[in-house]
């Protein structure tokens, strides 16, 4: 029996560059986790992605049936016109290489709008079956007031019709690409995490690490202001806080963060006001975080609009509770009061009124910490994830019907 075979279009996310630094955030993470976990059920994977640094190879190995392929050098991933401008030559590249290895690809699963535009025209040339994972849509990652039409907006309207499938993380996002115009099948397969990284551990190498009387509370993400980071860093600096009280801050690129410091000027202003109550780490390989999570007492997740929450679930599988704002991401794995605790996205004051009423009740926070890892380790781990994916991939090539997360 000859091996199936899928190929995964990522061209803003390459699975194997270092930490978070893909366009589409999290799901960097998560496609490499999954790449990894789909090949033990059967499947070889390719994943074409784009070439950004000159010194990486074309090729590389991602797990025992799988691997990297780099096609022509990625551009600015800011500049939508030149990746428009580039599509047709891309997608002609990534049609010379499957022609040129040989091999006869079951499905195309691509993430992200350039390339689902890819996908698309290899699936019409190819004769084969096209999954496409809209993320970050426009219309749905950005508030109302940020929206204008653009070349993109269409185009991501007309890949939600185009594609086989779709597949999407939260039933809100299903909600949201029916409004859009999607007409194919769309499934719901939430997140996973890695139980055997993600865990509960002894917190004491953090701590002493970096001389901390207890567990601080901490945040991972980018340092950006549409994740909620600068307000919330912004009413912290607001409040009277106890001595031995530390935000930590884990995230940003090379460029953001040097030698413990952020480089924006505002940032680098909220860190001298809060004097030594929070410390900046910068980016970190994924395997890197654990530790940090896990010697949490708590999360905060200040999220002002939807988001893929990797980082909310790798904290609740660490046993660490979670404080964050009502959005798509975040409110889906919170049970108020059980794991952690909601707030409107406006409101900091409350988000840190939990935070801190969490951070100075260690066993509260042990609880409900407690709580958020079985929730996780019990239903949400990338293996279950990958059978979910699985099912789909066997439901949208014919070869029969399988349970998968939903399908609306």
């Amino acid at each position: 029996m000859s091996i199936r075979r899928i190929l995964v279009v990522s061209l803003h996310a390459d699975p194997l560059t270092y930490g978070d630094s893909g366009a589409v955030g999290g799901h960097q993470v998560l496609i490499r986790e999954l790449v990894k976990h789909v090949q033990h059920h059967g499947y070889g994977i390719d994943v074409l992605t784009a070439q950004s640094h000159p010194l990486w190879p074309d090729k590389f190995s991602l797990g025992h049936l799988g691997q990297v392929v780099r096609l022509a050098p990625a551009l600015d991933r800011d500049r939508e016109d030149e990746w428009l401008a580039k599509v047709d030559a891309l997608a002609e590249q990534a049609l010379a290489w499957v022609r040129h290895s040989g091999r006869r690809y079951d499905i195309i699963h691509s993430y992200y709008w350039i390339s689902g535009l890819i996908a698309e025209r290899l699936s019409r040339r190819l004769g084969i079956p096209w999954v496409h994972s809209p993320v970050k849509m426009v219309e749905w990652a950005r508030r109302a007031e940020e929206l204008a039409p653009s070349e993109r907006t269409l185009r991501e309207r007309e890949l939600l019709a185009k594609a086989d499938a779709l597949v999407v993380a939260y039933r809100r996002e299903a909600d949201a690409v029916r409004e859009f115009g999607a007409t194919p099948p769309v499934f719901v397969i939430p997140p996973g995490v890695d139980p055997t990284q993600f865990f509960s551990r002894d917190a004491g190498p953090v701590l002493k690490g970096h001389q901390l009387a207890r567990r601080p509370v901490i945040y991972v993400g980018r340092l950006e202001q549409a994740r909620g980071f600068y307000d919330a860093l912004t009413f912290l600096a607001q409040r009277a806080l106890p001595a031995d009280f530390l935000l930590l801050v884990v995230g940003g690129t090379r460029r953001e963060v040097e030698h413990g410091r952020p480089v924006s000027p505002h940032l680098a202003a909220l860190a001298d006001q809060l004097q030594g109550h929070v410390l900046f780490l910068g980016g970190m390989p994924h395997r890197g975080v654990a530790p940090y999570l896990a010697a949490a007492a708590v999360l905060i997740a200040p999220n002002q609009g939807p988001t893929l929450g990797m980082a909310v679930v790798e904290g609740l599988a660490s046993g660490v509770p979670v404080v964050g704002t009502r959005v798509t991401g975040i409110e889906d794995w919170i049970d108020e009061g059980e794991n952690g605790y909601l707030v409107a996205p406006s409101n900091m004051t409350k988000l840190w009124d939990e935070a801190l009423a969490l951070w100075a009740d260690p066993m509260l926070a042990r609880k409900l910490g407690h709580a958020g890892q079985e929730k996780i380790h019990g239903a949400h781990t990338i293996q279950q994830m990958a059978e979910q994916m699985v099912a789909c991939y066997r439901e949208v090539t014919g070869l029969g019907r399988s349970q998968v997360g939903a399908s609306v």
